[in-house]
């Protein structure tokens, strides 16, 4: 039986200057494009019943959680365990700069996001270890309810990989758009099913014509 149901969504775009340079897990500032988003994200989604609203400790997850929150008339609960990788001696560089660094490193990190640590950050395989728990511990706390995690891109990537059970490099593929919701549904048998990848909204409650029933 369907137990809970989690929807991740991408914070929206952040500052210009940032958009060509690796940022990760640093605390970057959103565009006003980004807000603006969140702005129409909140009133679609005010209408959907979620039993609460979690997101990353970085701003730019909080001020969209924020708005959606208020629309829907909940309290954003942080949870830092829920924020992007952490990409090491890599942020705040271009990747033209990676490559003069760590020659060979981009695609060594390509080839395998989760064994790839040579800029001293996280692994995707350690951003799964680290967010699988919080998803395990929301699917227990919210019981035949459905809630909305804000938060970020690899993070999504690494939830649907392990989900479905993919390669790291093959989730690098996986979209996730400023603003798009993956939908991951959990059953009293312990198993993940992955709902949506990417969408652009929730209407109504349904995904796919099937109405939330736990």
């Amino acid at each position: 039986m369907l137990r809970s149901r989690i929807h991740l969504c991408r914070h929206g775009e952040v500052d210009k200057a940032w958009r060509s340079r690796i940022y990760g897990a640093s605390d970057v500032a959103l565009a006003d494009a980004g807000k603006a988003r969140f702005d129409a994200i909140a009133d679609d989604l005010a209408r959907i019943e979620f039993a609460a609203i979690y997101a990353s400790d970085l701003e730019r997850a909080k001020d969209g959680a924020g708005r959606i929150a208020a629309a829907c008339r909940l309290e954003v609960v942080i949870d830092p365990r829920l924020r992007e990788i952490d990409r090491g001696e890599w942020v705040g560089l271009t990747l033209d700069e990676i490559e003069e660094r760590w020659p060979g490193g981009v695609d060594a990190y390509l080839a395998d996001p989760n064994g790839y640590a040579g800029h001293g950050g996280e692994t995707h395989r350690d951003l799964a270890d680290r967010v699988w728990p919080v998803l395990e511990e929301l699917a227990d706390r919210h019981v035949g309810e459905q809630v909305l995690v804000v938060c970020h891109g690899q993070l999504m990537r690494a939830v649907v990989a392990r989900a479905l059970g993919i390669s790291g490099a093959r989730s690098l593929n996986l979209m996730t758009g400023n603003g798009g919701l993956t939908t991951v549904d959990r059953f009293d048998d312990g198993v993940w099913v992955v709902q949506a990848v990417n969408a652009p909204t929730l209407r109504g409650g349904e995904w796919g014509g099937r109405e939330f029933k736990p």
